[in-house]
């Protein structure tokens, strides 16, 4: 086993650009920290294993219990970062949700919008629609 005291040292490094998730009904609020939390990681050198601690040491309340759950589930498996992400993906966007943005996005018109607000919108409703 690795050396646990290393995940709160690794933490510091990145204090400014990580926040911590607290789990919650807010599909955006989560999008935001795996986002912040993944352009942290294209910054960094970590491994897959650090990727899956780290993201876990910035889990609060809710999302520590949903956590310890997924541990459970995976039980002696490895989690991988990959494993780790759809299974937050999965709790914290759920399809409806999902398909909900890609209805907005194949109805989206500019409307009384202004380009700039148009293009702000679009962007953000692009990912749910490949």
């Amino acid at each position: 086993m690795r050396d646990r005291a290393r995940i709160p040292l690794l933490a510091r490094s990145v204090k400014d650009r990580v926040t911590l998730f607290s789990g919650g009904a807010d599909p955006w609020a989560a999008r935001s920290w795996l986002r912040k939390l993944e352009r942290t990681f294209g910054y960094m050198s970590y491994t897959y294993e650090d990727k899956v601690e780290l993201a876990a040491y910035h889990l609060r309340d809710r999302a520590v219990t949903w956590c310890d759950m997924q541990k459970m589930i995976f039980g002696e498996q490895h989690i991988t970062w990959m494993m780790f992400r759809d299974a937050f993906e999965r709790q914290y966007f759920p399809a409806t949700f999902c398909l909900a943005r890609r209805q907005e996005f194949l109805n989206l018109k500019q409307g009384d919008r202004s380009v700039l607000e148009y293009n702000a919108e679009f962007i953000r409703l692009r990912e749910f629609c490949p």
